[in-house]
């Protein structure tokens, strides 16, 4: 974001933080790790527009894994309980 200077990802988590959302960057990269920690504070009229932004709806991104299993995990009508062996050598 220009008006700070920042990354995408710096404005990103900067708000969520903010906001008082948990949030768990992962990244393998030092030069990232330490973009990570360098947060800031948003106005609140920055806060309000990034705000309004996460309350529109788009399309719901998911793996519907229905086309890869070859059965519908949604489908509660056929649901049934696991079927757990006994291991004999188990303590009791």
């Amino acid at each position: 974001m220009v008006t700070y200077g920042k990354t995408l990802v710096q404005v990103l988590l900067s708000w969520a933080v903010q906001r008082g959302t948990s949030v768990v960057p992962k990244t393998v990269h030092e030069h990232r790790m330490a973009e990570n920690i360098d947060l800031f504070t948003i106005d609140e009229i920055h806060m309000g527009v990034l705000d309004s932004l996460a309350q529109k709806k788009g399309p719901v991104r998911y793996l519907d894994p229905r086309n890869h299993i070859g059965f519908d995990i949604f489908r509660e009508d056929v649901d049934e309980p696991a079927k757990v062996e006994k291991d004999e050598n188990a303590a009791a």
